[in-house]
């Protein structure tokens, strides 16, 4: 299989490039894709390398590939918005190409948005292609599903993404290292720290207070946790902050769930040891170290069940914070 005539990024899920190599050189091109995966796993990516080897254009796009997704402080794809894009794809191309439709979050989309779509795709368009990205498989309905192409993302080794740091930005040896260990397989959220340290260093400032709040009374968690987190809303902003907290809690306890069984070298946030070395022995003087972080995990899937069921993120937040 000869990918190099093609452009794919080395971000890993080879097992996706090939399976796209394979169609572009068989000319067997499905009209729509459903790539599924978690965030910073190299959707997005792919998918717009996908559309560039499409269109055979290896430098940028042209005006028929069209975007879909999410507007600012908008919790769903609107149905005004999916027929703008449904209507931009029947237009004729402008370079007897491909038209390529990318469907950014696709669980995102309305039910009378997905509705819309599902008409489009049940009557496809010669040469026009859709590619929905989507985090869980269930968060489309089966009549959607069954229409489409579809392929897997996973977590990319670290190794790969730590040659990826090293070869494609010249990254530091040692952060590079650690970039790659925090990611837990995404490499895209690897190379954002790398290419802004700042927020990186702002990540790592909140995890230092997340494992300070749990060795605090009441008061002196609630005050960290305005420090994180002061938003009262429900806007878009506030729930996907609340879900970056989440995450980042979640990344810690199981740290230290590895810490307390001796296996280091698996820390997520190795540059964090020292700090989660501290806060195991605080937990360990309190009784069992690895019951209490069991509870941590349990207290987080619970607050994550809480945020989809629409309850307020700042209360969410509360509630873990003092029963943590």
């Amino acid at each position: 299989m000869s990918k190099e005539k093609y452009n794919w990024p080395k971000i890993g899920n080879d097992k996706v490039i090939d399976f796209l190599t394979r169609g572009l050189e068989n000319n067997k091109i499905a009209q729509t894709y459903i790539f599924i995966g978690r965030d910073d796993l190299g959707k997005s990516t792919l998918a717009l390398a996908f559309a560039r080897n499409l269109q055979g254009n290896r430098e940028g796009f042209n005006s028929d590939l069209h975007i879909l997704q999410t507007l600012e402080d908008k919790k769903t794809i609107s149905i005004e918005q999916t027929r703008e894009f449904i209507k931009s794809l029947d237009l004729s191309s402008f370079s007897d190409s491909y038209k390529i439709g990318i469907i950014k979050e696709a669980e995102k989309l309305s039910e009378e948005a997905k509705s819309a779509l599902l008409k489009t795709l049940e009557e496809p368009k010669d040469k026009v292609i859709i590619i929905l990205l989507v985090a869980e498989e269930q968060a489309l309905p089966a009549t959607i599903l069954s229409r489409g192409q579809i392929l897997y993302f996973y977590p990319v080794p670290a190794a790969t993404i730590y040659d990826y740091l090293i070869d494609n930005y010249g990254a530091n040896r040692s952060l590079a290292k650690d970039l790659a260990n925090f990611s837990l397989g995404r490499p895209l959220l690897a190379a954002r720290f790398l290419e802004n340290p700042d927020d990186y260093r702002r990540y790592s400032a909140k995890a230092e207070s997340w494992l300070e709040l749990i060795a605090k009374d009441f008061n002196g968690r609630l005050e960290i946790l305005n420090n994180l987190f002061s938003d009262k809303t429900w806007s878009k902003a506030a729930l996907a902050a609340a879900e970056e907290i989440l995450s980042l809690a979640e990344g810690l306890a199981r740290d230290l769930l590895l810490l307390s069984l001796d296996q280091s070298e698996r820390l997520q946030h190795s540059s964090l040891a020292p700090t989660l070395g501290q806060t195991l022995e605080y937990l360990n003087n309190g009784g069992s170290a690895t019951i209490q972080i069991l509870k941590q995990l349990k207290l987080i899937a619970q607050a994550r069940e809480y945020l989809a069921a629409n309850v307020n993120p700042r209360l969410v937040l509360e509630q873990l914070a003092v029963n943590i």
